[in-house]
């Protein structure tokens, strides 16, 4: 995960891509409505799902199907997430959140915060 000029850029590895359909996301800087550092983003996902889940481990793909509110996931134990609400209007993206871990997610968080984005 980087941040570009555009806005947020997220890219998955080879294997993450058969969960998420997509070698990359980029979400645009105006999309952004919240962002926030999560220290267990494994807990941060609710409803159905579609892709990878190793049950306390992992979970890469799309979850809220059926709750209203679809989130594009890559989160693993141990390591903090970045949650990001998008207006889907905006992005024009198929998914309302971003949650994705990633080592450095306070100092993403700080940077993409209402005040700086």
């Amino acid at each position: 995960m980087d941040i570009t000029d555009g806005g947020v850029r997220v890219r998955f590895s080879g294997w993450e891509r058969l969960a998420v359909w997509r070698d990359e996301v980029v979400v645009p800087r105006e999309a952004i409505k919240v962002v926030e550092r999560v220290e267990a983003p494994l807990r941060r996902t609710r409803g159905g799902r579609a892709g990878a889940l190793i049950s306390g481990v992992l979970k890469v793909g799309y979850w809220g199907l059926g709750t209203g509110t679809r989130q594009l996931v890559s989160a693993r134990r141990g390591v903090p997430g970045l949650w990001i609400e998008i207006d889907r209007g905006v992005s024009g993206l198929p998914f309302d959140e971003v949650l994705v871990s990633v080592p450095n997610a306070a100092e993403l968080a700080a940077a993409l915060a209402p005040s700086n984005v």
